[in-house]
């Protein structure tokens, strides 16, 4: 669907359905910087929207500045695999994900700070046997920890292993580069678009999604600490997008901004809320309708609204009832007896 066609779409304001508690004005919209013809003020708009505001993106970089001025081990001593430093880095990663994952349980499902207001399904955590521990939030908090956040920080490892040997490209601060070292952060929010879809596509595949992917799709209703729930294969995939970092020139900044993204941008796009709101007052934009989709209806919004990948191959739902109908449709010829 081009553009124009997404503009020609009769607009269904925010607020409750049948189908949803809330949901945002539909059709949702992916971002412009891709239209064809181009959209330069929709686009400046989409991407000021996203760094000058209090945004996930936005609170990455600032984990990330914490955690390379204080907490990141120094190069000189990652040019060993000693324990040390090793342990440093793991500790970094579980660290931010036990807080980050915490608050946002404690503050939207357990003290239910702002009730269910703007939280697009209103079912509660499951207690069910198809979860690990009959229940979905220690399920979650288990493959979370047990798989995501050790392949996180394996990756990592490996790579700053890497980069303190002088093995892959790096850069030595803002000054080696300027234009490149601000540019990279635009760069790296489209590759881990684009990563994800193609990544998220192929453990979408039958066999792969029954033995893999099937762990994290338990969750149709999702929370925080849904985000990082998956099977140990899904997460060696899933980080793999650090692979960039091995190909182009890197900050330290620029790996751990990364990593958060992929990382506490996940415990955000699941929080099953659209937006914070503290004392009535809207905080930030948090969970993804456009990935909440994806988990009631699975095959459909693979990317994330950086790239219109989906549009592009057929598999966007756009939140619309006529959207549902073609995605149920679609999935019927997916899943059909050969």
């Amino acid at each position: 669907m081009s553009a124009c066609e997404e503009k020609a779409v009769p607009k269904i304001p925010a607020g409750k359905s049948r189908e949803w508690n809330f949901h945002p004005e539909l059709p949702i919209s992916m971002s412009p910087v891709f239209d064809i013809p181009p959209r330069l003020r929709a686009s400046f708009a989409w991407l000021i929207g996203t760094w000058l505001k209090l945004t996930p993106p936005v609170s990455h970089m600032l984990f990330a500045l914490i955690t390379v001025t204080v907490f990141l081990p120094a190069f000189s001593d990652m040019q060993s695999l000693s324990v040390g430093w090793m342990i440093q880095v793991a500790a970094i990663y579980f660290g931010a994900v036990i807080l980050l994952g915490t608050i946002l349980h404690l503050y939207l499902y357990v003290f239910a700070g702002q009730k269910t207001r703007q939280k697009f399904d209103v079912r509660p955590m499951e207690k069910s046997s198809r979860f690990t521990f009959g229940n979905q939030v220690w399920d979650n908090v288990f493959w979370t920890l047990a798989s995501a956040v050790v392949c996180l920080s394996a990756w990592s490892i490996l790579y700053f292993f890497f980069a303190s040997n002088g093995w892959v490209p790096t850069l030595d601060g803002v000054g080696a580069s300027p234009v490149w070292f601000i540019l990279f952060f635009f760069v790296l929010r489209f590759w881990q678009s684009f990563h994800f879809y193609w990544i998220h596509r192929l453990i979408h595949v039958p066999w792969l999604f029954k033995n893999v992917h099937h762990l994290h799709h338990r969750n149709v209703n999702v929370g925080p600490w849904s985000g990082l729930a998956m099977h140990p294969v899904e997460s060696f995939f899933y980080f793999s997008s650090i692979l960039i970092h091995f190909v182009l020139p890197s900050d330290p900044l620029h790996v751990i901004f990364h990593m958060f993204s992929l990382s506490l941008g996940a415990l955000f796009s699941h929080a099953g809320f659209y937006k914070l709101f503290v004392k009535d007052k809207e905080a930030m934009k948090a969970g993804s309708f456009h990935h909440q989709l994806h988990h009631r209806y699975f095959e459909c919004n693979y990317g994330s609204e950086e790239i219109p990948l989906d549009r592009w191959f057929g598999s966007f739902h756009d939140g619309t009832p006529e959207a549902t109908k073609r995605i149920r449709a679609r999935k019927k010829l997916i899943f059909a007896p050969k």
